[in-house]
């Protein structure tokens, strides 16, 4: 009853948070402090998976799975507001765009390339929220005697009032709330990790002197050869740099007022980023020494809360882990019910739309989280990386570069997701629907496939538009 409770009260304050955003665009965000920029931004970026099952990846591969951590704060943090967050205010301010899928569309003169992308955002962003729902629907289930259908309707629920309420300034407050939530949690589970290991510096050394394992083949406090080692560095370039054209991410840069809120929020969001992943990975990394071995890395955190942690603890764990969900749904939503109400019928929504659009995010993250389905669980594996080879190239050519190109970008967009969503059916292992050949292209990860055929779809773009100029 008492865990009932402290759930009620926080998605109380979710709610009130969310009001925040009343009577603001539901696109844009209006003036909001860098602090809730940062927190909203980590917030954004690190969902459940990074926390629970890349924490169960640290456990198998040791310490190389710190240059995630690195790669996330360094490439997917600083290179994103040194180089890419005020040109896209700017770029969005100049072209009156809304919505990250018409950033990309008019800046490249066409609208039609700006709903094709919405198309793609709303379905594969879509059916990844549904998993994310789902996620805190079973976190739930371990604090609240619900049926876990009932839980998954109420986080679609809670999650669509929020969107609905608040829009994108709404949606920025919750989440800051959340990645504070985060970081306190995160917090307690890392210091409990720490004593019960004698300290950081002890069980580095004590972590060194463990034997190889299968995945760790060169110990535990170094990056594996091989397979192991192609995989952790595969990790950070999917979670590091597919992440700068996430729409969810680029849509945070919209909140940007100048360049000097932009250099105080940049720090703040690297400390939190540091301190959660880094800090979560390391201590993820030590838990080998309190238990030696799993066989299924994703209960590793489940296991350490029940025994490290005591009640209150672990109450204060599971909201951090729901607010990482909640928080990376409430993001996906605003993307989906955007692309529904004003991105594909190219007009702007309308409060009724609106929440159509949101209505109907809730209906489908709501039944497809009660699926047991492979096409849903592929979709959610394999969303950041076809939107990252879609949207990646044509982004960077326009913020970084300048260059607007219509045919260019349709190319690049077509041949990154044609390459990615083909390498993941038929060639990648993990994702494959028929047995793939065993060769090289079962080891390389679609994303690699996606942007570099992407990047020469742009060249190709380009040549053909100045052949048919030239004639």
């Amino acid at each position: 009853m008492f865990s009932a409770l402290i759930v009620a009260a926080y998605f109380a304050l979710f709610i009130f948070l969310a009001r925040k955003g009343r009577g603001q665009d539901s696109a844009l965000p209006g003036r909001v402090g860098f602090v809730v920029q940062a927190f909203a931004y980590v917030a954004t970026y690190i969902s459940a998976v990074a926390l629970v099952g890349f924490s169960g990846l640290a456990h198998a591969y040791g310490l190389q799975l710190l240059l995630v951590a690195a790669g996330n704060v360094v490439l997917g943090t600083w290179v994103v507001y040194r180089f890419l967050a005020w040109p896209t205010r700017q770029w969005q301010e100049k072209l009156g765009a809304r919505s990250p899928a018409m950033l990309i569309g008019l800046g490249h003169d066409s609208a039609s390339l700006g709903r094709v992308l919405a198309l793609i955002f709303a379905v594969f962003l879509g059916v990844y929220a549904s998993a994310v729902i789902k996620g805190a629907g079973l976190l739930l289930a371990q604090v609240i005697d619900l049926p876990l259908w009932v839980l998954n309707w109420l986080m679609a629920l809670a999650v669509g009032a929020c969107v609905v309420l608040g829009g994108l300034r709404g949606v920025l407050y919750t989440e800051a709330l959340q990645g504070l939530i985060m970081l306190v949690g995160i917090a307690v589970i890392i210091f409990a990790i720490f004593v019960r290991v004698g300290g950081p510096v002890d069980g580095a050394v004590a972590l060194a002197g463990l034997p190889p394992g299968s995945l760790a083949n060169n110990g535990y406090t170094s990056l594996s050869d091989g397979g192991p080692g192609l995989f952790v560095l595969s990790l950070v370039a999917v979670t590091s740099v597919a992440v700068w054209a996430q729409p969810q991410i680029i849509q945070r840069h919209f909140a940007a007022s100048s360049r000097e809120q932009l250099r105080r929020t940049t720090p703040l969001a690297m400390l939190v980023l540091t301190v959660l992943l880094g800090g979560m990975y390391f201590a993820a990394a030590l838990s080998r020494l309190i238990v030696p071995e799993l066989a299924n890395p994703d209960t590793l955190m489940p296991r350490l809360v029940q025994m490290l942690l005591p009640a209150g603890g672990m109450q204060l764990f599971v909201l951090a882990i729901l607010s990482a969900s909640l928080s990376t749904a409430t993001a996906l939503y605003h993307i989906a019910a955007m692309a529904v109400s004003e991105d594909m019928p190219a007009r702007r929504s309308t409060w009724q739309t609106w929440s159509a659009g949101i209505l109907l995010c809730v209906l489908v993250s709501g039944f497809c989280a009660q699926a047991e389905g492979r096409l849903i669980a592929v979709i959610h594996t394999t969303s950041w990386s076809i939107v990252g080879s879609v949207a990646l190239v044509p982004y960077l050519a326009l913020v970084v570069f300048g260059r607007r190109d219509r045919r260019a970008a349709w190319c690049s967009a077509s041949c990154g997701f044609l390459c990615c969503l083909f390498w993941y059916l038929f060639l990648y292992k993990p994702t494959a629907v028929v047995t793939p050949p065993n060769a090289w292209p079962a080891l390389v990860p679609p994303f690699f496939a996606g942007i570099i055929v992407s990047v020469a779809g742009w060249f190709a773009g380009a040549r053909l538009r100045r052949g048919s100029t030239s004639e």
